[in-house]
């Protein structure tokens, strides 16, 4: 029962991002060449930063990550009501997303590997066409795969998006399921058909150098994660 049987065992503070960048890079040289992988995760709508930083240490646990993994924890209301300040506030995260980045680069990172949940996908993709547009070909070559999950993105927006990037990382994953009630709320709410998380059609992102994976048949409730 993740209400009861799950709980916070320690917590260590860095004062500063000089601090934060020493801590990381210390991570980093205890690992062999070739290994010193970052996996960076941004949550999603209505999650508080104690509930992202759970999804993360849930997924490090379950499927044995072994970069060493980032939470990027951006200022959602945390309220289900919460919708149209949560898109303001994944549009206000951008530089602070970009600046983790190349905090987690300057530390040593070999590769970064980008995961975003959600609305949080639409940060991230605001992002990486941020840095593709500063020219910043640094960090662009560090990322080594970017993986969507039910990402609460326009189509065209993220078309445009893509395009704007040129080149997109690879691999590029996105996982998405059309039985999504989430996305198709936020459909309804935006005025659009559909979201990129739950494409009933994959033909509309089919010209791009993106892997789509439907996992509808392994939703259950509101099938968003």
């Amino acid at each position: 029962n993740p209400a009861r049987d799950f709980l916070t065992t320690g917590e260590r503070l860095a004062p500063d991002a000089s601090s934060f960048r020493k801590e990381l890079a210390a991570e980093f040289r205890g690992k062999p060449r070739g290994q010193r992988d970052a996996l960076i995760f941004v949550h999603g709508f209505n999650n508080t930063f104690a509930e992202g930083l759970y999804r993360l240490a849930q997924l490090s646990a379950d499927l044995k990550i072994p970069s060493a993994t980032v939470h990027y924890s951006w200022p959602s209301a945390g309220n289900p009501l919460g919708y149209v300040y949560d898109r303001d506030s994944a549009l206000f995260a951008r530089d602070g997303l970009e600046d983790l980045m190349n905090e987690v680069a300057a530390a040593g990172a070999e590769r970064i590997i980008l995961v975003a949940h959600s609305m949080g996908s639409a940060l991230m993709m605001e992002t990486l066409r941020q840095i593709a547009i500063r020219g910043n070909t640094s960090l662009r070559g560090k990322i080594g795969g970017v993986v969507l999950i039910s990402p609460d993105i326009d189509v065209d927006v993220f078309r445009a998006q893509a395009r704007a990037m040129g080149e997109l990382p690879q691999p590029f994953l996105i996982f998405g399921s059309d039985r999504d009630r989430m996305l198709s709320m936020s459909a309804r709410l935006t005025g659009a058909a559909e979201r990129l998380g739950n494409l009933s059609d994959v033909s509309r992102v089919a010209d791009l150098k993106v892997t789509f994976l439907d996992v509808s048949a392994y939703v259950e409730g509101a099938g968003h994660f």
